[in-house]
């Protein structure tokens, strides 16, 4: 299959958009691993700390041995909104962007069962869901360059080759390395073309371009879905000490994005044109979860869980891209080919997979720990770790449209690295009323920091629960915050080297989310 590079530009930017992995897939693996604390929204006021603390349906999801807490049967529903925020700055030019999104983070039913069998007090079933990654942002940005255009770009990627590699070859069976690319695009709408139609004995191989002017460039960034994770869980109680769970998750992936690239010309035979982009991928994994709890004392007590790697056997990717130009009746001439000079006005083309491009991802292990420390009946304060090694995820080769993904892995396990995700928070009780707050922090997962900036992601969070032998509600709030780089398109001095020209984009971004937990006694 002829793969264009359209991850390249794509710039997957839900935690973070960077260069040095941009190549490939590696990106992609890291949106798809790089999940957040699902759960209910007194979890979530926890920031996210879960391993260690049991009586919640978020249990099924982390460690499914809190499910033996349970005394009763119950049923959930959480409901949120998410108000998210992005500021950019681009060659000194500021730009906000932000959307809100309404969403179902989870709901649940748990059914107890009391066993009486000696030291086995009871056990749980719990079927959950849990929404664990949420794709919907937006960010916009806007500057005037005085450097290079993305047209640049594009003589870069094609100079080497003459103008037959972006020629479909017999039949489109044998089509040349650059057709159906980004810069076929480009060369499609006159945007370049080789020396030798300004020189008859130039090198074809060597490209320019008759647009002149200063380029004004904006862009707007769009991607939306997400990923949600159903629980088939079991936990048992063996005499109030000793808790043990395990759990099947299938993980459901919807992965959309949109991009709108313009450039703007002042002067020159260019008025502007306009690059649209748009992906999705999706698929249905599968992964397990065991889990233990440990309570040795009534104040204490400790949790520990292991997830395997979840398996998508098939995901399922959709592109296409339109690149489309505003000419001022320009004459656009061939000094070798005098049959091929035409006046442009308005040009289009537009290219897509043919059929759907299918492939397979591993995502890597997550091994938690943690730890609750109860203060009589005032409260508890919990903390967990999380290990992930980025650098184990791969992807693989569907038989119906092959591919070698062997670059692509290595990219991930030399771009990536293994981190140790934090989470703590606290719970004060008073009566039927509860107070929360908690933190959270993920390390940047690249093995080398990108463009300056670290892609660190920071979470604080809050909430209040109201609870009685019937019924509870719970509030939460979690205010995410990152920063993170982006680049349009990429000028590189040497084969592995940006040039420090090349446009880049730093963001802020800021995500505040409200939650709300129903639950009921059955």
């Amino acid at each position: 299959m002829n793969k264009f590079f359209s991850l390249a530009l794509i710039g997957f930017c839900v935690f973070t958009c960077h260069t040095s992995v941009a190549q490939s897939y590696a990106e992609e693996s890291l949106i798809f691993s790089r999940i957040v604390p699902g759960g209910s929204a007194r979890i979530q006021a926890l920031g996210g700390a879960q391993t260690a603390l049991g009586g919640d349906y978020s249990s099924a999801y982390s460690n499914p041995a809190g499910l033996g807490f349970y005394n009763k049967s119950e049923a959930t529903l959480s409901l949120g909104n998410s108000f998210y925020n992005s500021s950019s700055n681009y060659l000194g030019q500021n730009t906000s962007g932000a959307n809100s999104n309404f969403h179902v983070p989870g709901f649940s039913i748990v059914l107890h069962s009391d066993k009486n069998n000696g030291k086995l007090i009871s056990g749980n079933f719990a079927i959950s869901f849990n929404r664990i990654n949420n794709f919907n942002k937006t960010f916009n940005y806007t500057g005037t360059n005085t450097n290079n255009s993305m047209i640049d770009s594009f003589i870069q990627q094609s100079d080497g080759a003459d103008p037959s590699q972006f020629s479909a070859g017999n039949n489109s069976t044998s089509p040349g390395a650059l057709y159906y690319t980004l810069p076929w695009l480009g060369y499609q709408n006159y945007l370049f073309g080789p020396s030798s139609e300004i020189n008859p004995n130039g090198d074809s191989t060597l490209y320019h371009t008759y647009v002149s002017g200063i380029p004004l460039q904006k862009e707007k960034v769009q991607t939306s879905g997400a990923q949600n994770q159903w629980n088939i869980a079991y936990g048992l109680n063996f005499n109030d000490f000793f808790y043990v769970g395990g759990s099947l998750g299938i993980v459901s992936l919807n992965y959309q994005s949109a991009k709108k690239y313009t450039e703007s010309f002042s002067s020159g035979p260019l008025n502007r044109f306009e690059l649209d982009e748009n992906l999705s991928v999706t698929g249905t994994g599968i992964n397990a979860t065991l889990g233990v709890i440990v309570k040795p004392k009534d104040f204490i007590q400790f949790g520990l869980s292991a997830s395997s790697p979840t398996a998508y056997p098939t995901l399922t990717e959709n592109y296409s891209a339109t690149l489309s130009s505003s000419w001022n009746n320009y004459l656009y001439q061939d000094v070798t080919y005098p049959s091929k000079n035409t006046v442009l006005n308005s040009q289009s083309a537009s290219m897509s997979y043919s059929t759907p491009f299918l492939y397979g991802l591993a995502t890597p292990w997550r091994l938690r720990g943690g730890v609750t420390v109860f203060i009589e009946k005032h409260g508890f304060i919990t903390a967990d770790v999380e290990k992930v090694n980025y650098q184990k995820s791969s992807f693989s080769s569907n038989a119906n449209t092959p591919y070698d993904f062997s670059q692509d892995n290595h990219s991930i396990a030399t771009g990536l690295r293994n981190v140790f995700n934090f989470h703590a928070g606290g719970e004060y009780r008073y009566q039927k009323y509860h107070l929360r707050a908690g933190y959270s922090y993920m390390p940047d997962p690249y093995s080398q920091i990108q463009n300056g900036v670290s892609n660190a992601v920071t979470g604080y969070t809050g909430g209040l629960g109201y609870r009685t032998g019937k019924y509870f509600v719970d509030l939460g709030f979690v205010l995410t915050q990152w920063k993170s780089t982006y680049l349009p398109y990429s000028i590189y001095q040497s084969a592995t080297a940006l040039d420090p020209n090349s446009p880049i984009v730093n963001l802020n971004h800021s995500n505040p989310t409200v939650l709300v937990t129903f639950g009921f006694t059955l």
